[in-house]
Formats: C-alpha cells, sequence, structure tokens
C-alpha cells in the first residue's frame, strides 16, 4: 500500500492553494475585463461615446489573468505536453526524465522570477506609465515574478514527486 507522508499533502495543499488563489484572482480580472468590453462595445455602436482607454485596460487585464493563471494550469496538467516517449519508459526511466525536466524548467522560471524583479524596479524607477491614461506599468512588471514563483512551486511539487518515484519504484498518491 503506498503511503504519502503528511508533510507532502500539506506541501500540495499549500501549494494547490496558492495556485487556485492566483487562478480565481485572473479569472475575477477576465470577468472584469469581459464587462469592461461588452460596455465599450456598447456605448461606441449605440451612442457613439467610447470608454477611454478601454482597449489599454483590457490588454492589461488580459497580461494580470495569463501570468496569475499559469502555475494552475501546470498544476492541474493542462499544459501541453508531449509525452509519447515517457509513456514508454520504464517507471523509474520515465522519473528521471520528468525530474531532469523539471530542474530545467524550474531553472527557466527562477530566472524569470529574478528579471520580472529586476524589470519591475526598472519600471518603477523610470516610471513608464501607458500611453493614453498614464496607468503605472511596474505593479504588473512586479505581478510576473509572483506568477512566475507559483509556477515555480508547482515543478517543485512535481521534482519531489519524481524524486520519490525514482527512490521507491512507484508514485506518490
Amino acid at each position: 500500500m503506498k503511503h504519502t507522508p503528511a508533510w507532502k499533502m500539506r506541501m500540495d495543499k499549500g501549494i494547490g492553494w496558492l495556485s487556485r488563489a492566483g487562478m480565481a484572482i485572473g479569472m475575477g480580472w477576465v470577468l472584469l475585463m469581459m464587462f469592461l468590453t461588452t460596455l465599450d462595445v456598447v456605448l461606441r455602436y449605440f451612442f457613439s461615446s467610447p470608454i477611454p482607454g478601454a482597449l489599454e485596460v483590457s490588454e492589461i487585464m488580459l497580461a494580470i489573468f495569463g501570468i496569475l493563471g499559469i502555475a494552475y494550469t501546470h498544476g492541474v496538467g493542462a499544459n501541453v505536453r508531449v509525452t509519447m516517449l515517457v509513456e514508454k519508459l520504464p517507471t523509474r526511466a520515465a522519473a528521471v526524465l520528468n525530474l531532469v525536466t523539471g530542474l530545467l524548467g524550474f531553472q527557466i522560471i527562477i530566472m524569470l522570477v529574478w528579471y520580472g524583479v529586476v524589470m519591475g524596479m526598472e519600471e518603477y524607477r523610470f516610471g513608464t506609465t501607458t500611453d493614453s491614461l498614464g496607468i503605472p506599468l511596474y505593479p504588473i512588471h512586479f505581478l510576473l515574478p509572483v506568477g512566475a514563483f507559483l509556477l515555480s512551486l508547482e515543478i517543485v511539487k512535481e521534482m519531489i514527486a519524481s524524486l520519490s518515484e525514482i527512490i521507491t519504484g512507484h508514485a506518490l498518491e
């Protein structure tokens, strides 16, 4: 009988909660973006009075959704994966391959976290804003490392599962 340690269950639950929270915030932004776009279209075509900067705000909202939703997407396995080779490998070999790809992905995501913080600090220092409404861009740039960090937690969770599979020969439930 397979047994999952309590620390792993708590870790999975905590990371899952954070990913779902990011996704929920992102989905809230999409809902607001839908209302804004609908209102803009109605006002534009029926009253010839569009909402100034609606496109700008919608672009920002879409970026927020993508950034905050990526960890959840990865956590539920909805990212595109090519598993043709992995499915044909023995359990431990597949786990080794998953661990190696996890390490590579983790390294890239951690660089994204680091450079996202650097980019956010530069945007803050330069005071970069959107063209028509003058919305500061640095908060959006600081969301990139938040979303990437959440994704890195999901990758760490997978790497721990792969490492356990390499050691024990079976997956943790």
